[in-house]
């Protein structure tokens, strides 16, 4: 189970630049269109690609597994229901604050809203300043973050798309 913890918060950093959303705390009210799209996305299956640190990190999550390939090129899946997503979000006791609408663009032929979100993390010294992408339909699309952890800088950049996800072949 600690393993399986582990993979889950490894996974969680590289997304949106490296802190979850869902918190143990409340969220800024006018972080809401921001928490309810992580909440959108832990119902939703979906590929992510990211540069996190200037390395690759892709994800497919297909709402029953988690599967994550990493630097060595190998798929590592482990079972997650939406609801686990969330517990394990909630559990970091991150919350998103000083949210604002930054611009309208247009990502991958879809319309979507940048909102600039700040990150605190309540149980470890993490802090993340994020722009995160929104489509119309509530979905992430992408996201630009940088993240301070125990001293050190890391920027993290992801897409996120939605169709035709499957599960990895051959991924354990």
């Amino acid at each position: 189970m600690e393993t399986r913890n582990s993979i889950v918060l490894i996974a969680l950093a590289a997304f949106a630049g490296g802190l979850p959303a869902l918190p143990a705390r409340a969220d800024d009210a006018s972080c809401k269109p921001v928490s309810d799209a992580e909440a959108k996305m832990a119902r939703t299956p979906y590929h992510e690609v990211s540069t996190v640190g200037g390395k690759p990190f892709e994800k497919i999550y297909t709402t029953t597994t988690l599967s994550m390939r990493t630097n060595n090129g190998k798929w590592m899946t482990v079972p997650m229901t939406p609801q686990e997503v969330l517990d394990a979000k909630r559990e970091a006791g991150s919350s998103y604050s000083d949210c604002k609408v930054l611009r309208a663009e247009i990502v991958d032929g879809q319309h979507a809203t940048v909102y600039a979100a700040h990150v605190i993390s309540s149980t470890a010294s993490i802090t993340s300043d994020n722009q995160i992408w929104i489509a119309d339909n509530g979905l992430t699309l992408k996201t630009v973050s940088d993240t301070q952890m125990q001293g050190r800088k890391v920027h993290a950049e992801s897409r996120v798309t939605y169709d035709n996800v499957q599960a990895p072949t051959g991924a354990q």
